[in-house]
């Protein structure tokens, strides 16, 4: 069929589809196979029926072979296991996006509920956890060992109902590979008794009440953590984050003193040894939470020991391949949704990569092969082997490679200005677009939702390379609804960025040093289109005049 025209020159894209197997009659006499695809041999089955589903790939129709090649084709591929295409440079892990549910409230045919992948050469990052995000993870090249921290934005049931199940799945899956890495030992005999036992863990951000919500899963379903280290990490301060002050907005006895507030209160009934409470406050100076920021590269830090890996190696923390032990800096910013449903904002920025240097010019400018080398892959000057002369990175260094940078908008009607800042001149911002311009400003208001024109205008504003529309609704389930949601962000974003409506099992990777598309100069980043009359943001001018009625 035709695909959306933003990924129409993707080389596959995906559908399940569910093969009956033949089933015998009533009466118990045999049953006539029911019609199957090539290469698929029917199960005849008596007094039952059997399923089985199959992921199909469709190529791209005809048509849009021969349309005008788009400059986001070649970086979007199918993350299925099994699926090599070398045209869509499969081998490049090093930073790109898997989208395992692309859907809004709940699951589709063809559209799991949100979960987006961020996969970082060894290391997976999860951005929501929907009901069935653990099923579509079977069908991806994404290993449950990879995935070390988890980020959510709020506790509306289609972003969080995943989350025990698959933190219990990681767990089996990390002591299966405990299980072969010891009969591996024995086998080659490599045992050793005083050999240190090291329990993965995963780190689990998001905002006030998720750990108990964790924990009470976990004791309530009678589930254990025996294994797997899991942090839960929230993030307080907030201006929406319900403390006792909101206990009527939530239902919590009327605001009668007295009574727990669920979402900050502690439970020691429903405590387990593996399961941590931490908690992250937010910086007042810029209203964002600092999840992580490494160390700036320099001269002391190279020269230290810290960058001592245990095979021996020294490895700078801009690696992109250093897996768990790459740097990052990822930051968190309040959204606006609804009233006293905190949701958040995430952004993942990578320390520039490595230059790539010439050995042979290093050498005629009198520098052997050093740890000064990394300094100039980095950027900073060194000196020669005889101290004699400066020698500058430009010098030596064949290619130089700029930071790529990720942000992913939830479910949210707007962007305060903070979290615009930490969005500005991303190469993939992950806007939705449940609702369309037509739906008017006041569902927007009621509902909490974006427009799709949104997610355009956001992409133009922000400086963004390219925009990916996700949280479909319902509504959208043909093609020609996805066109015409398509077409809103085009308008929204007047050629600004690269335009991608995301489908489930669609992958798009960033190449090392960015996108180049040319784009408008950003402009100043203060939320979308919004106007402060105090502290509150006026939801009003999120859709344009001449737009609300078109």
């Amino acid at each position: 069929r035709h695909l959306s025209p933003c990924i129409s020159l993707i080389t596959y894209h995906v559908r399940p589809r569910q093969i009956l197997a033949s089933v015998s009659s009533i009466e118990g006499g045999p049953a006539s196979p029911s019609p199957s695809p090539s290469g698929w041999c029917n199960h005849r089955c008596r007094r039952s029926y059997g399923t089985k589903t199959r992921i199909e790939l469709i190529p791209p129709s005809p048509t849009s072979q021969t349309s005008k090649p788009s400059p986001i084709a070649p970086y979007l591929r199918s993350s299925l296991t099994g699926i090599y295409d070398p045209a869509t440079n499969p081998n490049n892990v090093e930073f790109c996006l898997s989208f395992l549910g692309t859907s809004s409230g709940s699951p589709t045919m063809h559209r799991n509920a949100s979960s987006t992948a961020l996969r970082l050469g060894g290391m997976t990052f999860l951005f929501d956890c929907a009901e069935g995000t653990s099923r579509q993870l079977l069908f991806c090249r994404i290993g449950l060992s990879s995935i070390s921290k988890l980020f959510v934005s709020h506790l509306h049931g289609d972003h969080v109902y995943g989350l025990v199940p698959l933190l219990l799945s990681i767990q089996v899956a990390a002591k299966l590979a405990k299980q072969a890495k010891e009969e591996n030992r024995m086998k080659w005999k490599r045992r050793s008794p005083t050999m240190v036992e090291n329990r993965p863990t995963l780190e689990i951000y998001g905002p006030p009440g998720l750990y108990n919500y964790i924990a009470m899963n976990l004791a309530l379903s009678c589930a254990k953590l025996n294994y797997l280290n899991v942090v839960v990490t929230e993030l307080v301060g907030g201006k929406e984050e319900r403390g006792q002050t909101n206990n009527s907005a939530v239902g919590l006895g009327n605001g009668r003193r007295g009574r727990r507030n669920v979402f900050l209160s502690h439970y020691p009934e429903v405590e387990t040894g593996l399961l941590k409470r931490r908690f992250l406050e937010m910086n007042k100076e810029e209203k964002t939470w600092i999840i992580s920021s490494p160390q700036p590269i320099d001269e002391k830090l190279i020269e230290s020991d810290m960058l001592i890996q245990q095979n021996g190696f020294r490895e700078l923390p801009n690696e992109v391949f250093s897996g768990f032990d790459r740097r990052l800096f990822i930051k968190a910013a309040e959204l606006d949704h609804l009233n006293g449903v905190q949701t958040f904002g995430y952004t993942v920025e990578e320390l520039a990569p490595p230059g790539n240097i010439d050995a042979e010019k290093a050498k005629s400018l009198g520098l052997q092969p050093s740890k000064k080398y990394s300094l100039l892959k980095c950027g900073i000057p060194v000196t020669n082997d005889d101290e004699s002369a400066i020698i500058e990175p430009s010098q030596v260094l064949t290619q130089t490679f700029r930071a790529r940078k990720f942000a992913f908008l939830a479910d949210h009607r707007l962007v305060p200005p903070p979290m615009a800042q930490l969005c500005a001149n991303s190469d993939v911002l992950i806007h939705e677009a449940t609702l369309s311009i037509k739906d008017g400003i006041d569902k927007v208001k009621i509902r909490g939702h974006s427009t799709a024109y949104n997610a355009g205008m956001a992409g133009k504003k922000f400086g963004c390379k390219v925009v990916v529309l996700n949280h479909f609704a319902g509504t959208s389930s043909n093609q020609e609804n996805v066109d015409e949601i398509v077409q809103e962000a085009r308008d929204g974003n007047e050629g600004a960025s690269q335009i991608v409506a995301s489908y489930d099992f669609m992958e798009l990777w960033v190449p090392r040093g960015g996108f180049e598309f040319d784009s408008h100069t950003p402009i100043e980043p203060d939320g979308e289109d919004s106007t402060k009359d105090g502290d509150d943001v006026v939801a009003s001018r999120l859709v344009p005049d001449d737009k609300i009625n078109c």
